[in-house]
């Protein structure tokens, strides 16, 4: 009687403590650690910040953000390969194509006109689950969609045409759309991170570069550059990433909770910039930079040739497909 006794309390304690070990590990922080490319008052930034809040009310603090801005944990490539390694929860990149080129075609030139067009598509089942899945495969699963806006050139001498283009050495990041936009219209275009291009602009590495006005005032571009070409050539929707690794430790309510919350921050990112772009615009111009509103159509005409480069044909069936669904979506708002 004895020993069955004292094997009911062996069992007792044994489940008692396998009840505490989980109940410990549910109540654990989740701290998740945020690598972006840009200053801590980006947008990127803010927007995130709005998730956080979300966040530590919902969770009483069990869960939070920790960000790590100005490119500290590496250049976007390197934070996608820290994502697919495990060793980075979250990271902010307009350049997924790193990890699958058919990410480019999302971004080629004025395939959006307005912010509608490019949420529907942004928010699509197209992008989110049947693009999505592509990265899933390779250790990274887009979480939420923000933007990086329209995207406008900078340089040092007038650019008013495509013809101002030719032979014009020209910083892109390293997506296919932006080298294929700019190769089109006759510039030499020159891909490095965004953490070098400060310096490369102050050296005269390269004579100018393109990135929308929040990117442009953010990094202070306007003291080492005179004009701003309202080209809007392209719409850069940009990709929050969270490590495929990390997301399968996750309960299914921390990870509907963190999708809720980082859908708000996203939307809340774009509908800022839609309405900072003219602040942003007269803040530039304070600085001293001079705009040239150009005949877009005349940049658009001449960028038409990125559709057929050989960037595209080696995507094909797909690219076309691609464009199509995009552009099935787009015609609808």
């Amino acid at each position: 009687m004895k020993g069955k006794r004292i094997f009911i309390l062996i069992v007792a304690c044994f489940f008692l403590l396998i009840f505490s070990t989980t109940l410990f590990a549910a109540e654990q922080s989740i701290i998740i650690k945020v690598g972006q490319g840009h200053s801590p008052t980006h947008a990127f930034q803010l927007g995130l910040e709005q998730s956080q809040k979300i966040l530590e009310e919902k969770t009483n603090g069990r869960i939070t953000l920790k960000f790590y801005p100005n490119a500290q944990l590496g250049n976007e490539r390197q934070m996608q390969e820290s994502l697919i390694a495990g060793t980075l929860e979250m990271s902010v990149s307009g350049v997924v194509n790193i990890l699958d080129p058919a990410f480019a075609l999302l971004d080629f030139p004025y395939l959006y006109t307005n912010r509608e067009q490019a949420k529907a598509v942004m928010y699509s089942d197209f992008l989110l689950h049947d693009m999505g899945k592509i990265l899933i495969g390779k250790g990274v699963r887009i979480i939420g969609m923000m933007e990086n806006g329209f995207r406008y050139i900078t340089s040092n001498k007038p650019i008013r045409t495509p013809e101002d283009l030719k032979g014009f050495k020209i910083r892109t990041p390293e997506s296919q759309a932006q080298i294929e936009t700019f190769r089109a219209m006759g510039a030499l275009p020159s891909p490095m991170s965004f953490s070098e291009l400060y310096g490369a602009l102050q050296q005269g590495v390269v004579d100018g570069q393109e990135n929308p006005l929040n990117n442009i005032y953010d990094a202070k571009f306007y003291e080492v550059q005179k004009y701003v070409t309202a080209s809007k050539h392209i719409y850069n929707p940009t990709y929050v990433l969270i490590s495929e690794k990390f997301w399968q430790t996750l309960s299914e309510e921390d990870k509907n909770l963190l999708t809720y919350a980082i859908h708000v921050g996203c939307f809340w990112e774009i509908d800022y910039l839609s309405k900072k772009e003219k602040e942003l615009e007269q803040k530039l111009k304070d600085e001293g930079m001079e705009f040239i509103y150009p005949d877009v159509d005349l940049f658009k005409e001449a960028s038409r040739g990125a559709y057929e480069s050989d960037f595209v044909k080696n995507l094909e069936p797909g690219a076309s497909e691609i464009i199509k669904q995009i552009s099935d979506i787009t015609a609808l708002h």
